[in-house]
């Protein structure tokens, strides 16, 4: 039998932003807040700004604190950082806005005069804030929270039409200011009465001996410009621009003064770029050791110290005692994708990272593990927990990998091309699984994409003998597989990339291909809305939800039914929580269909602080009634009341379709739903005779009575109660045809 026989629109009757899954919930956001991009040291602290929020570090304690979207960040991505003379820091977002933030009372204010701008960099003085950004510089003043005037011309223009020039830096020094473009550098003084005009602005570029136009930063020591360009660094010296020693990485992203200490005694300028750290010592780049490749920003204070950014692994400060760099240990996962999750026997989290490698969350601590700890990619794609509660990952090239506790952590075993268990791609050590799951055998089931001997699906039994399932047209057909999942029928489901869906029936007989049933499967042109499978999730009630590109589909018994009412089509996962509601994550945003099908609920960035619009896997503890939502921007913990498993509960008892048709000759089931643990129930005509009982749930009833005879058409009661005592009952209409 053809899983495609008929097709039909599943209507949504009421699409809801703020209904009862909406309300009285909590959220809490984890993002890696090691990625710094700017600095700033004042009143004891040192304020980092990062694509995952804000840390605040206590010099004294060296007490770390972490400020994201649920924190009262407007959003996670910053991209600069200036404290001003109140004792408030000033945080730049990437989307133009700015936070202010009151360390003293953890009050947070927003200001959105340059929403939708670039914000490069920000300068304080005074009550003058002036700030950087791609149509030249913008002078704010921070007592009247007000834009004064914006400076879009910089003197830099050529030619008759007037160009708004983006800034990359702005430096004061005395009453004079520096701009840094990628048109050459700006100069002029805060004495004049109009800087908007073009006239009061000095200019160099390559035409007036500039090496280049690109100038990332400039500071001013001891009355001489240095310049940040991608050609190394240049100064001003009598009226000349000169080149300031010699690097073998010319692009140099920041520079800034080192003040005297007791290591250096005269104040010098110190730079950063791909290879290290760099101190001027008479005219010459002097390396502090160790050099690193890694860093993101870099920042000096007014006490001679060093901090630098570096990418994904925090903040650090150079020990000019020790000559090294003392870390940080910032407790954060560490990226910010979150590309598939599950949740073990412990309450341990576990996260599968495009990129990121993989991050565990136990308790409220973070471990992250990549290819610097041993694992053989960081482009993590997947991750199951099996029935003996050991971790599944597959990869982007690595194969698969399997933790399992031990007495000392974890043993981790490796499976991919060794003794022929995996295939590589084209290339033949580089194997792709990019989606797992298991089976009531206990089976592990693993998509092996782009095999390069046809094998795409590959099974380890208990027994930890391999079965494997092909390529070819006569089977699966196409090496194209993207994801997978069991049904209760122990049917295989397989998403392709050009393909549809195909199932694979194989009678519980792995080892036999005799009685392999390649037959089922459904696409486009049987009503999914496209052959690019993206997901699948099996609801309590048995129906298989098909996300794709385009849109959500479901099957139920033959029946394929297009989902409408989602916030965008395009479907990246599914899941299904413990009160059978379904999570769609989208492109932009979550949408939830609630239990009964008639609501949908929706969640984006900009209704509730989801910490990205672009949802890429669900995780769900029922006992508590948490849902966690991972994105490519961080991970959000949404606890929500209306996701907890049902124990001694049968307030939501419901049974569908009703009315309910049986047919003769058609297989037809009324799904009795949402019942507690240790339920019972029992079906009874409405003249009060017992028909049929259940001592499982959820409950399928096919319309036949405890002889195995077909009801006839009529009302009939069911009821549902639980051994302490607690019921609840509903009614169906049975029609018989």
């Amino acid at each position: 039998m053809k899983l495609h026989n008929s097709f039909f629109f599943l209507i949504i009757f009421a699409i809801s932003f703020a209904n009862a899954p909406g309300q009285n919930l909590q959220w809490i956001t984890f993002t890696n807040v090691g990625n710094i991009r700017d600095i700033d040291v004042g009143n004891g602290n040192v304020w980092s700004g990062s694509n995952g929020g804000v840390l605040q570090l206590q010099i004294n304690n060296q007490e770390i604190t972490k400020f994201t979207n649920t924190d009262g960040l407007t959003i996670n991505e910053v991209v600069a950082v200036e404290l001003d003379k109140h004792g408030s820091v000033w945080f730049a977002l990437n989307n133009g806005v700015l936070n202010r933030y009151w360390p003293d009372t953890g009050q947070w204010d927003v200001t959105e005069d340059y929403k939708d701008q670039t914000i490069n960099d920000m300068v304080s003085i005074g009550d003058s804030l002036y700030i950087a950004i791609d149509v030249g510089v913008s002078l704010f003043l921070i007592d009247k929270e007000e834009v004064k005037e914006t400076y879009e011309n910089l003197g830099l223009s050529s030619g008759q039409v007037v160009e708004k020039i983006g800034a990359n830096s702005v430096s004061i020094s005395g009453h004079d200011i520096w701009v840094s473009t990628n048109n050459g550098i700006a100069k002029s003084s805060l004495t004049f009465s109009n800087l908007q005009a073009p006239a009061n602005w000095s200019h160099y570029t390559k035409d007036n001996g500039l090496q280049t136009n690109i100038i990332n930063k400039i500071i001013v020591l001891d009355s001489i410009p240095y310049a940040a360009t991608d050609k190394g660094v240049e100064r001003f010296v009598n009226g000349q621009w000169e080149n300031v020693g010699s690097l073998e990485e010319l692009n140099v992203p920041s520079i800034s003064i080192l003040e005297s200490n007791s290591y250096n005694p005269s104040r010098t300028v110190v730079i950063y770029n791909s290879n290290g750290v760099f101190l001027l010592e008479s005219d010459q780049w002097s390396k502090l050791n160790p050099g690193l490749s890694d860093i993101t920003a870099l920042k000096t204070d007014e006490d001679g110290n060093l901090w630098i950014g570096r990418k994904n692994l925090g903040l650090a400060k150079y020990s000019f005692e020790n000559k090294s760099w003392e870390s940080f240990e910032i407790n954060s996962p560490a990226s910010n994708n979150f590309k598939s999750m599950v949740l073990d026997s412990k309450g341990r989290l576990w996260c599968a990272s495009e990129g990121g490698g993989i991050h565990m969350l136990e308790g409220n601590w973070w471990t992250n593990y990549s290819t610097r700890t041993g694992l053989k990619s960081n482009n993590q794609q997947t991750v199951l927990v099996d029935a003996r509660d050991r971790i599944w990952f597959g990869s982007w090239g690595g194969g698969v990998t399997i933790f399992e506790d031990s007495s000392d952590g974890f043993s981790i075993t490796q499976i991919d091309t060794a003794d022929g268990i995996l295939a590589g791609s084209d290339t033949p050590g580089f194997v792709v699984i990019n989606s797992l799951t298991s089976d009531q055998l206990g089976n592990i089931w693993m998509l092996n994409r782009e095999t390069n001997n046809t094998q795409v699906v590959a099974v380890k039994t208990p027994d930890d003998r391999y079965a494997y399932f092909s390529s070819t047209f006569q089977e699966i057909g196409t090496v194209l597989v993207r994801t997978i999942k069991i049904d209760r029928g122990n049917r295989v489901w397989i998403g392709t990339d050009d393909k549809g869906v195909k199932v694979i029936d194989y009678n519980n007989t792995l080892f036999d291909k005799n009685d392999d049933d390649f037959s089922q499967g459904l696409n486009s042109s049987e009503g999914l809305f496209s052959d690019r499978i993206t997901a699948f999730a099996e609801d309590q009630d048995g129906v298989m939800w098909i996300g794709t590109e385009e849109g959500v589909n479901n099957w139920f018994q033959g029946d394929v039914r297009k989902q409408f009412g989602l916030i965008n089509n395009s479907i990246i996962t599914i899941g299904v929580d413990a009160r059978n509601n379904k999570w769609f994550g989208t492109a932009e945003g979550v949408s939830v269909l609630s239990h009964d099908g008639v609501s949908m609920t929706h969640y984006t960035p900009g209704n509730f602080p989801l910490v990205s619009e672009r949802a890429l896997s669900f995780a769900f503890n029922e006992e508590v009634g948490e849902v966690w939502i991972g994105t490519n921007a961080g991970l959000t913990r949404l606890k929500a009341p209306f996701t907890t498993a049902p124990k001694e509960n049968l307030d939501l008892l419901t049974g569908y379709p009703n009315p309910f048709e049986i047919i003769e000759g058609q297989t037809k089931v009324f799904t009795i739903t949402n019942l507690a643990l240790n339920t019972k129930v029992v079906i009874y005509t409405a003249a009060g005779k017992k028909v049929r009982s259940f001592n499982t749930v959820p409950v399928f009833w096919n319309g036949n009575d405890e002889n195995n005879n077909l009801v006839p058409s009529g009302i009939y009661i069911y009821l549902a109660y639980t051994d302490n005592g607690i019921s609840a009952s509903g009614k169906v209409a049975v029609i018989r045809r």
